[in-house]
């Protein structure tokens, strides 16, 4: 195996020098014609590190949104205690989208899902459980009114909607905008949900 460089040890170094391993080789040879082993050679480290990091190729790929998705973990325990589950949740769905992606990392990303449109796919419908669980675990301890699991399960799932959605159009698309993608999904839902209820109300038919 190859001796990984002293000044790389530090366990977040080597997972960046992975991932920059990984996306010259996805770039040079194609995203389905690499192997962990071609990255592991290429970041000049064994096998099983690149798996200790990775689990996938499509994680080293979106490995980003990931890192994303803990910092939103920490910022929806910051929100106020009292405040509406969707309301929180909104917020801390669009200033993720404000914050938007660092612009090297989407372009690496965009310049894989062009020859590989299935992975953006995937990805942003599938993977979101663990998120989702973490979420629905933090709004249940708060303080206050109880809701039940169904309702903030319902909740949490139609916010990562919109974000994954807007997302997907996003890196698909290649919209200048990721916060733009986001308001237009919201108020696409919304307008759907007044249409809905309006039909309800009425005596309508689901």
């Amino acid at each position: 195996m190859a001796q990984t460089p002293a000044r790389e040890r530090d366990p977040l170094a080597k997972r960046a020098r992975i991932a920059d391993a990984a996306f010259e080789l996805f770039g040079s040879q194609g995203f389905a014609e690499t192997t962990i082993d071609q990255i592991a050679a290429a970041a000049r480290v064994g096998r099983r590190t690149v798996f200790h990091h990775f689990p996938s190729k499509e994680a080293v790929l979106f490995d980003h949104l990931v890192v994303r998705r803990d910092a939103a973990i920490r910022r929806l325990r910051e929100r106020p205690s009292d405040e509406p589950p969707l309301i929180s949740l909104h917020a801390l769905f669009r200033e993720s989208a404000e914050r938007g992606y660092e612009d090297h990392l989407v372009a690496r990303i965009r310049a894989v899902v062009a020859t590989e449109p299935r992975l953006a796919h995937e990805q942003f419908s599938l993977g979101t459980r663990e998120f989702e669980q973490s979420i629905v675990a933090v709004l249940k301890e708060r303080p206050g009114p109880v809701h039940s699991a169904l309702e903030l399960h319902a909740l949490t799932r139609m916010a990562l909607g919109w974000f994954a959605t807007a997302a997907l159009v996003y890196f698909a698309e290649e919209r200048p905008s990721l916060v733009g993608c986001f308001d237009e999904v919201v108020a696409t839902c919304t307008r759907a949900d007044a249409f809905l209820s309006a039909s309800l109300g009425s005596g309508g038919q689901p």
